[in-house]
């Protein structure tokens, strides 16, 4: 089932990449989690054809390719679009800006990293359970 595919994780900054990793190694999900620290591979990654992720947890600033660039892009392919992957964001920006452009293009989620690990933690948490119990009414396609 889908709910039981990889997770992927799109972040350049080690250190959020290092408290992710504990996040999800403490939530104890079967999903593999998959992270990238260059949005552009991962790009690469999401556009071949076997690659159907559960879902994609990108943060927005990022070198060479922002999230919101590498999430236009994503909307722009029909062939990665047609895959129905729930988009997140997460980001230490509250800004009004980033707000509005994140909902602009469709995303499924914003969460805001702060300084707390168990708020941010619960946050994950939420979301992929969340996705868990939803994922075939958001999906487009039959499901195996």
């Amino acid at each position: 089932m889908k709910m039981h595919r990889d997770i992927l994780v799109i972040e350049d900054d080690e250190d959020d990449r290092d408290i992710l990793r504990e996040i999800f190694r403490d939530l104890g999900y079967k999903n593999k989690i998959v992270f990238f620290s260059d949005s552009t591979e991962a790009l690469d990654y999401i556009r071949r054809p076997e690659i159907e992720p559960f879902i994609i947890i990108s943060d927005i600033n990022m070198p060479k390719l922002g999230g919101f660039e590498l999430r236009n892009i994503i909307l722009n392919e029909e062939l990665i679009l047609d895959k129905d992957i729930p988009y997140i964001f997460i980001s230490n920006a509250q800004d009004e800006y980033s707000l509005k452009q994140a909902n602009k293009l469709s995303i499924q989620g914003y969460i805001h990293k702060g300084n707390d690990y168990n708020k941010y933690k619960e946050k994950i948490k939420n979301l992929v359970d969340y996705w868990k119990v939803n994922i075939n009414s958001f999906s487009s396609k039959k499901q195996q």
